[in-house]
């Protein structure tokens, strides 16, 4: 990929893509290997939910295919060379390493949470800078989604840690 310094707000979509792909393999996995019936169905249905999130993506994808849409490029380009460097759900081996952990859903809850985290904070930075009202609109529902993802996880990791 060229340089974060030519970002497009189509390349920030597509980044957007690629996550929420990562996410639907981490939750999918998750969903196969979770030892309880509250974790499987909450990993389950957020792994439909990135597909869902995808296709929002896919709907919009167009409108930026010809060119940025950001304001304040100085500003945004330090936050998305961060992201670029950086990755929101783990990787396959990463996931691996604690699913091998004695309390591998409750370790996994924690890794989803961080990563709806920084997801939501960069459709957050996204919406920020989004000259075309459509596109802000749908990184600010995105943002929202994935604060709701992350809350609801929460609630869940308390749930199964009374349980």
């Amino acid at each position: 990929m060229r340089d974060v310094e030519h970002y497009s707000g189509f390349e920030v979509v597509r980044a957007a893509m690629e996550v929420e792909k990562n996410g639907h393999r981490f939750y999918s996995t998750m969903a196969q290997r979770a030892t309880s019936e509250l974790a499987r169905e909450l990993f389950s249905w957020l792994a439909q939910d990135e597909v869902e999130h995808l296709r929002r993506l896919q709907a919009i994808e167009n409108r930026f295919k010809d060119g940025a849409f950001f304001d304040g490029d100085e500003e945004l380009l330090p936050y998305l060379r961060r992201f670029a460097d950086s990755e929101i759900f783990p990787s396959a081996e990463r996931l691996e390493a604690v699913l091998q952990q004695a309390e591998s859903e409750g370790a996994a809850m924690a890794l989803a949470i961080a990563a709806e985290d920084r997801f939501a904070a960069y459709f957050a930075k996204a919406a920020e800078h989004a000259r075309d009202p459509d596109g802000r609109s749908a990184f600010e529902w995105l943002a929202g989604e994935e604060r709701r993802h992350a809350a609801l996880l929460r609630e869940r990791q308390a749930r199964l840690g009374k349980s």
